[in-house]
């Protein structure tokens, strides 16, 4: 694949400066945001107008079932969120493929365009919403199965400790033990791996899955393929 193309990251409301020039020197021509509505009105995103980027409001509805504008310490307070099984997370990353496919459809369809790259897709944890986004993309351009898990994965290694390191303040405050949250945001390989085997038990493959599920035209992904796949 060729890289510094497509990225994959978190929410994006605590750039620094220093990080807002490094957006600037990549160029993004887009950047899509899978958040819910009152996720991007708590924590707008910070990269400034002047870099000329598109921003693209794609909601997944990755927990329509929860309740807006709580975010997972008021649940974890209030025990409405309880650790979830491998076996649970498909089930939730199911109703995300099923619920999400027109969203991620569109993030695709727009990936392909002619003036779609670079570009940049996230949520609020960069684990969920762009995990099945990444794995999607990976797929459909011929990455192996095994090497898609794998980057799934990766989330553990660049992001989870950092991420519980900066909430555990607010956590604590709470009266919340913060490495309770670790499994939650840990990215386990199954359950992508899970989601995967649904989309091929369903569909065929993930090809069929964006085709005849989220509205992708077929030819919108040969460019896509030619676009990022080093011949």
């Amino acid at each position: 694949m060729r890289w510094g193309q497509v990225y994959r990251a978190d929410t994006l409301h605590l750039l620094t400066d220093a990080d807002v020039e490094v957006f600037e020197r990549i160029g993004l021509r887009a950047v899509y945001d899978l958040r819910r509505p009152h996720e991007r009105i708590r924590h707008p995103t910070r990269l400034p107008a002047r870099h000329g980027h598109r921003d693209i409001h794609l909601d997944v509805f990755d927990d329509p079932a929860a309740t807006p504008g709580r975010d997972l310490l008021d649940q974890l307070v209030t025990r409405e969120w309880v650790y979830r099984t491998d076996e649970q997370m498909i089930e939730r990353y199911i109703q995300m493929a099923q619920i999400g496919a027109p969203s991620f459809g569109r993030l695709l369809t727009a990936l392909a365009a002619p003036d779609g790259l670079p570009a940049l897709f996230h949520c609020a944890a960069g684990k969920d919403r762009t995990g099945v986004a990444a794995a999607l993309i990976l797929r459909v351009l011929g990455v192996e199965r095994g090497v898609v898990v794998e980057d799934y994965a990766a989330t553990n290694t660049y992001r989870t400790s950092r991420y519980i390191e900066r909430v555990r303040t607010d956590y604590e405050a709470a009266g919340v033990d913060v490495e309770q949250i670790r499994p939650i945001i840990d990215a386990r390989p199954a359950v992508i791996a899970g989601t995967l085997d649904w989309i091929d038990e369903t569909f065929g493959s993930v090809e069929e899955y964006l085709v005849r599920a989220a509205g992708v035209e077929r030819p919108a992904l040969d460019a896509l393929r030619r676009a990022l796949v080093v011949a």
